[in-house]
């Protein structure tokens, strides 16, 4: 079977599952996202799909017992199809991937895809493209956006895509402190009417980096104030903050809302779980899908933006 990578979509019989980890050689980890349904809104071969919330995805009973109370393991002998975005990236090829395409022409095709619906093929009208750059070449195509935008050919999201996305992922902080982390990212744009964000995965001789994933010995909720001593795996996954701390080795962050969010010397403000892994303590940021009691931002930049009296009011009321 193939090399299974974050990304990628297996099949099992009429059920999609999201690939959710690099180390996959013993059950696939990932989360349960498309199930057949009659009142499903997506539709592929004249069979209705739905998409699942968090919630509902560990509650169907076909496939609770491969559920960890985390993600899904689903063994490599069950998988009927492997799905990968830059095997697929022809055939998803609409007129909206192809501006994307197009805008990253300068790296090489089998170093891109797109991920999620489209790569399954059960997108929606309103679906985004969710772009995949692999390895080294992300951050080339990152400068690319960047680069875009500064000169006017791409735009970045509205008040309403930042609204959208705000409220779709379930942000806890304060919507100005959470869309000013965002812009200085340059991962999410618009190319004309068609919005698209940019995915970062490993390319495959990256895929033994030594950034913890396993779950951990778990000791409750922790707040953690340190500054960030490097900052180049912070678009990994999960992303990995080593701080300067006697608390922690690192923040562990598994949600993509709060890939990016520091940068090397700032200082980062997290809240999470505290979990011991092997020899290390590491505060986790994004124990599930929807982080609605952990947040993660930097401190240096909420002060740059003139937030700070913001965030403090905000913890504050936290409290009350």
């Amino acid at each position: 079977m193939k090399l299974i990578r974050l990304r990628d979509f297996i099949r099992v019989k009429n059920y999609y599952f999201s690939v959710v980890g690099y180390r996959n050689e013993k059950a696939v980890k990932c989360f349960l996202r498309y199930v057949q349904h009659v009142g499903g809104d997506r539709i592929k071969n004249g069979v209705r799909f739905k998409k699942l919330s968090h919630e509902e995805a560990f509650c169907v009973e076909e496939w609770r017992r491969y559920f960890d109370g985390k993600i899904f393991r689903i063994p490599l002998d069950i998988v009927d199809e492997v799905l990968k975005p830059e095997e697929r990236l022809l055939e998803v090829m609409d007129s909206e991937v192809k501006k994307v395409v197009q805008l990253f022409s300068s790296i090489p095709k089998d170093k891109m895809g797109v991920t999620g619906s489209r790569l399954i093929g059960l997108e929606g009208k309103d679906s985004d493209v969710d772009f995949v750059v692999y390895g080294k070449y992300w951050f080339y195509a990152r400068e690319l956006i960047k680069k875009g935008i500064l000169e006017g050919r791409l735009a970045e999201p509205d008040e309403i895509t930042w609204n959208y996305i705000y409220e779709k992922r379930k942000v806890p902080i304060p919507f100005e402190i959470f869309k000013a982390h965002e812009r200085r990212k340059y991962h999410r744009a618009y190319i004309g009417s068609t919005y698209f964000d940019l995915l970062y995965v490993r390319d495959y001789d990256e895929l033994n980096r030594d950034v913890p994933e396993e779950v951990g010995t778990k000791y409750g909720f922790r707040e953690v104030e340190a500054e960030l001593l490097d900052d180049s795996l912070i678009y990994d996954y999960p992303a990995y903050y080593p701080v300067k701390s006697t608390q922690i080795k690192a923040i562990l962050c598994f949600t993509h809302t709060y890939v990016g969010q520091a940068l090397k010397g700032e200082r980062i403000f997290a809240r999470g779980v505290l979990e011991k892994i092997g020899d290390d303590f590491y505060l986790i940021v994004g124990t599930s899908r929807e982080t609605q009691e952990e947040f993660m931002v930097s401190v240096d930049l909420i002060e740059k933006e003139g937030l700070k009296e913001e965030f403090e009011s905000w913890l504050k009321e936290r409290l009350l």
